[in-house]
C-alpha cells in the first residue's frame, strides 16, 4: 500500500487553512469594532445556500487517488431577534445537502464517485453589529449547529465494471458544528431585511467513515477516507419584520 500523500491533497488542506485564518481573522475584526444600532425585534424568513465540502485524509492517501471540493445546498427558514441595540440571537431549520468526490486517476472505466447526504441543521446563533452606513451593517455571526442525518446511513457507490468503489458507514447520525460567517443585511423602506453572507461551519469530527476498495470483491479496504461534514457556504436570506403583521391588523380593524 502507497503512503504517500498526493499533491492535490496538500493543496487543498493548505487552502482550507488559509480560508478558515481570514474567516477568524475577518470575525475578530468586526466583534471588536464600534458597533451601532442593530436591526431589533422578530423577523422570520426563508433562506438558501450554495456550499462546499469534501473528505479528509485518516492515515494516508495513495498518489493515483485524490479527493475535491463538492457542491450542495441549504434551503430553510430563519428566525432572528435583536436583543440589544449590537446584539441578535439567530436560529432556525435547514434542509442541507452536502457530500464529497473521490477520484481513481488511473481507473479508465469510471474514475470518479460522488455522493451527497442529506441533512437537518437547527443553529443557534449569535450576531454582532456594526454600521456602515445609514441602512447597511456588516455583521459577525458565531455559533453552534445541531446537525441530523436525514439520508441513508450505510451506501456502496460502484462504478461500471465495479473495480472502484466505496463503501459508506456513518458512525453517528447527529453531530455539533461551530459556525463563523460574515454578513452583509440591509433594510428596506418597510424594515424587512435582506441578508448577504459567507459561512463557515466545522464539524469537530469524523461522522462517516469511505472506505475505498479496488474492486467489489475484496475483503479489505486498500485504505480509507473520513467525511466531517464541514463546509463552506454562500448564502441569502430575505427576513420579515414581524411588526409589519400587526401594522396590518390595525388597519383592518
Amino acid at each position: 500500500m502507497c503512503k504517500k500523500v498526493s499533491l492535490s491533497s496538500k493543496k487543498n488542506s493548505r487552502f482550507e487553512t488559509m480560508l478558515k485564518k481570514r474567516i477568524y481573522l475577518s470575525i475578530i475584526l468586526v466583534t471588536i469594532s464600534t458597533v451601532s444600532m442593530a436591526q431589533s425585534g422578530f423577523r422570520v424568513g426563508p433562506s438558501v445556500m450554495f456550499l462546499s465540502s469534501r473528505t479528509s485524509v485518516i492515515d494516508s492517501l495513495p498518489n493515483s487517488f485524490n479527493f475535491r471540493f463538492k457542491s450542495g445546498f441549504g434551503l430553510g427558514l430563519s428566525i432572528q431577534y435583536g436583543l440589544t441595540p449590537n446584539f441578535t440571537i439567530a436560529t432556525g431549520a435547514n434542509f442541507v445537502s452536502k457530500g464529497y468526490r473521490v477520484y481513481n486517476d488511473t481507473n479508465r472505466n469510471g474514475d470518479l464517485l460522488k455522493h451527497n447526504i442529506n441533512h437537518l441543521e437547527v443553529p443557534l446563533n449569535f450576531i454582532f453589529n456594526l454600521k456602515t452606513n445609514s441602512s447597511s451593517l456588516i455583521r459577525g455571526v458565531l455559533g453552534l449547529t445541531h446537525t441530523s442525518i436525514l439520508s441513508q446511513q450505510n451506501k456502496v457507490l460502484e462504478n461500471r465494471d465495479r473495480s472502484f468503489v466505496i463503501k459508506q458507514s456513518v458512525t453517528h447520525t447527529s453531530y455539533p458544528m461551530l459556525n463563523l460567517g460574515l454578513e452583509i443585511s440591509k433594510e428596506n423602506k418597510i424594515n424587512n431585511l435582506f441578508v448577504f453572507g459567507v459561512y463557515f461551519k466545522q464539524s469537530f469530527q469524523s461522522y462517516t467513515i469511505l472506505d475505498i476498495y479496488n474492486n467489489s470483491n475484496s475483503n479489505e479496504p486498500r485504505f480509507n477516507l473520513g467525511y466531517k461534514g464541514t463546509y463552506i457556504g454562500v448564502g441569502v436570506s430575505y427576513l420579515f419584520n414581524l411588526k409589519n403583521l400587526k401594522k396590518s391588523e390595525e388597519f383592518f380593524y
